[in-house]
């Protein structure tokens, strides 16, 4: 008679033999799980739960090879964390090249795998959004659509106000479309906004952005290097006035706090384009980002689920990782 097996804790000889035989069935003859049920006299349920328990008890072990020098594993995490659809994590330090190139070139590649005939893609704001026509390349012409979600007019000359030369590029490169938000980023009277926002244009502008299966865009700290800071929107003022009531960070100048609810403020009013609910509606919503001044805002806004795809750096993801696991939760 042959010695018992060194058994897992709580199971009997004859629960092991059962978890090897269909084990060995499974994943080394390539049985479905109906046919080891015929087979074993079973049903599809109990032999699915011996596979389970052949999991957790160790009789079966996964050994998953990722190639060297790559971040798979941290991706991973980032999508576990913050239940992600995906991740995208770059290296910040290529040579030659500044971290919103390293980011945008992270973007061009996921979206090269995702972008598909008539899909609508929304840009919105952002100095990295901006880099993308240098670093995107498709090796085949697709019917689609990009599309601003943002107003695009503006007195200034800046990248927040670039948005049109960006969309048609993006459109031209793939043989696409391009769709145009006429209207102003920012307006300084909130009557205006309401005007404005009756419009046709507008509001043919306000729906196609809304159709978008996905929507790449970037978030801000609230500090002197946010855009609308940068670019005389908002003052010195209305900074401190967004801190004082807990603002981390913006998407698209709609503000929310460091656990991802939003701070209504009356700069809402005052920007023209999609707000936060809309972005999370989005099949498929893509935060790029990267840097210490972002770690917080790119925090905030996952854990407010307005994006289900991130794209950052090595070291913004580690800061991520390394943070309270339970506010992420």
């Amino acid at each position: 008679m042959q010695p018992s097996p060194d058994l897992p804790a709580n199971m009997t000889e004859e629960e092991f033999r059962l978890c090897v035989r269909v084990a060995k069935l499974y994943y080394e003859n390539d049985l479905t799980q109906d046919r080891i049920g015929e087979l074993l006299g079973y049903s599809r349920v109990k032999i699915n739960r011996v596979l389970q328990q052949a999991r957790i008890s160790g009789v079966v072990e996964f050994r998953i090879h990722t190639p060297a020098n790559t971040f798979y594993e941290i991706e991973n995490d980032l999508v576990t964390r913050y239940g992600l659809r995906d991740a995208v994590v770059v290296r910040e330090d290529e040579p030659g090249q500044g971290l919103y190139l390293s980011l945008a070139r992270g973007a061009a590649a996921w979206l090269k795998a995702h972008i598909e005939p008539g899909c609508r893609i929304g840009l919105g704001l952002g100095r990295t959004i901006s880099h993308l026509p240098q670093v995107f390349h498709l090796d085949r012409q697709v019917d689609c659509t990009f599309t601003e979600v943002v107003g695009a007019a503006s007195d200034h000359s800046g990248g927040i106000s670039a948005s049109y030369n960006i969309t048609s590029k993006m459109a031209e490169l793939v043989g696409g479309r391009a769709e145009f938000f006429y209207a102003p980023n920012f307006v300084s009277d909130p009557e205006l906004k309401k005007k404005l926002m009756q419009e046709p244009s507008v509001i043919a502008a306000m729906e196609r952005a809304r159709l978008c299966n996905i929507i790449l865009q970037s978030v801000g700290p609230v500090d002197h290097t946010a855009l609308l800071y940068v670019h005389h929107y908002i003052t010195l003022k209305d900074l401190r006035a967004l801190q004082k009531l807990g603002a981390v960070g913006d998407a698209l100048g709609h503000y929310f706090g460091a656990d991802g609810v939003p701070v209504h403020s009356k700069i809402d009013d005052q920007v023209m384009g999609i707000d936060l609910e809309d972005v999370k509606r989005a099949a498929w919503s893509v935060v790029i980002a990267g840097g210490p001044e972002k770690i917080k805002p790119i925090d905030a806004a996952l854990q407010g689920k307005y994006f289900n795809v991130l794209i950052t750096d090595r070291q913004t993801a580690r800061a991520l990782l390394s943070q309270d696991k339970n506010h992420a939760q």
